[in-house]
C-alpha cells in the first residue's frame, strides 16, 4: 500500500492511500460511498490486471485515507484523482466508477477529458438525468419496500437520497445484526461482519457525523446533459437488473454517442461486490473491444494519410 498527499484550492490536503497490480495500460477503479479499495475483490481484479496496470485507492474520508472537514463534492474528489494520477505518473487511464465513484468519474472526464481513455459507470446516479432517488420511485418499490419494512426500515417519504439513507441506517450498530438477512438479494448492502466491515461502517458514520460530507456528497456539481452528450470516449454503462437508478441507465444510453450497455442479472446496486468475477470479465472484454476499435481507427487514418501523400507526390511529379 502506498500513499500520496492530495488536495487542491481551498480543500484541505489529505493522505490518499492506493494499491497497484498488473502491467499495461492504466485502469483506475473508484469505489462508492461508505466503501474502500477492498470493495474491488481479487476475483474482479484478476481479469483486469492480466493486461492492464490497475490502481485502486481509498476516497478522501474512506478506508485508510485521511478525513478532512470538507472536500467531498464530486468536483473535490475529481481533483484528488487528478493529483493521484499526476503523482503516480499516469498520463491517461480508463476510469471505472461505482455509484458515487461514477459521479466522481463523470466530473473528472468533464474537466479533464484528455486524461481519460475509456469510462465505465457502474450503477451511478447521474444528477442531470435523475436529480432525486425517492424510494417510492424505485422500479421495484412494490417488491423491495415491504422487505425493508419487515426489517423495520421505513425510508422517509421526503428522503431524496434513499440509498444514502439506507447506507447510514445499516451502518449503525442496532442494524448490523440484520444486514445478513439481505444477503443474496438485490437489496444486499455492504458492511459484512468479516473483512473489516464493522470498521468501514464506523468510519462511514464518523464521516457523516463529524464533517460536511452529508451536505457535500449530495451537491449537484456534475456535468449537464449537454456536457455528457459531448463525451466521445467509449463508455460502458453497467447497472443491476434491480437497480433503483433505471432512469440514469436509460438516460445515459440516449445521451452518450459511444455507449455500451450491460445488465447484471438478478442484482441490485452492489453487484460489483456480489458478482465480482463477472464484472471483471465484462469490463476486461469492453476494454479489449475499445482497444481493437481504436487500433482499427488508427490504421484507417494512417492509410488515408499515406494515400493523400501518394497523391500529392504523383501530382508534384506531373508538374
Amino acid at each position: 500500500m502506498g500513499s500520496v498527499i492530495c488536495g487542491r484550492g481551498d480543500v484541505e490536503p489529505v493522505k490518499i492511500t492506493y494499491r497497484q497490480v498488473g502491467e499495461g495500460p492504466d485502469v483506475i477503479l473508484v469505489h462508492g460511498l461508505a466503501a474502500n479499495c477492498a470493495f474491488w475483490q481479487m476475483d474482479l481484479l484478476l481479469p483486469l490486471s492480466a493486461n492492464h496496470r490497475v490502481t485502486v485507492y481509498d476516497l478522501r474520508g474512506h478506508g485508510y485515507s485521511g478525513m478532512s472537514k470538507t472536500g467531498y463534492r464530486p468536483t473535490d474528489m475529481a481533483e484528488d484523482l487528478l493529483s493521484l494520477m499526476d503523482q503516480l505518473s499516469i498520463s491517461k487511464a480508463t476510469i471505472v466508477g461505482h455509484s458515487f465513484g461514477g459521479a466522481v468519474a463523470l466530473r473528472f472526464i468533464e474537466k479533464y477529458p484528455e486524461r481519460v481513455e475509456n469510462l465505465v459507470l457502474a450503477d451511478t446516479r447521474v444528477h442531470a438525468i435523475q436529480p432525486s432517488n425517492y424510494a417510492r420511485d424505485w422500479p421495484n418499490a412494490t417488491e423491495a419496500l415491504p422487505k425493508l419494512h419487515a426489517l423495520g426500515l421505513h425510508i422517509p417519504d421526503d428522503e431524496r437520497d434513499s440509498g444514502i439513507w439506507l447506507l447510514e441506517q445499516l451502518a449503525t450498530p442496532e442494524w448490523r445484526s440484520e444486514r445478513h438477512k439481505l444477503k443474496g438479494s438485490p437489496l444486499f448492502m455492504p458492511f459484512a461482519p468479516f473483512g473489516g466491515g464493522a470498521r468501514s461502517a464506523d468510519k462511514w458514520l464518523k464521516l457523516l457525523q463529524t464533517t460536511r460530507a452529508r451536505e457535500e456528497i449530495s451537491f449537484i456539481d456534475g456535468p449537464t446533459s449537454e456536457q455528457i452528450s459531448q463525451i466521445t470516449q467509449p463508455v460502458m454503462v453497467y447497472y443491476g437488473s434491480h437497480t433503483t437508478l433505471q432512469d440514469s441507465f436509460l438516460g445515459l444510453q440516449k445521451l452518450l454517442p459511444n455507449c455500451s450497455a450491460v445488465v447484471a442479472p438478478q442484482a441490485g446496486h452492489f453487484f460489483p461486490l456480489s458478482q465480482p468475477q463477472t464484472f471483471g470479465i465484462e469490463v476486461a472484454a469492453f476494454l479489449a473491444s475499445a482497444q481493437s476499435a481504436n487500433s482499427a481507427l488508427k490504421l484507417h487514418d494512417r492509410k488515408v494519410t499515406e494515400h493523400g501523400r501518394a497523391r500529392e507526390a504523383v501530382a508534384a511529379e506531373s508538374k
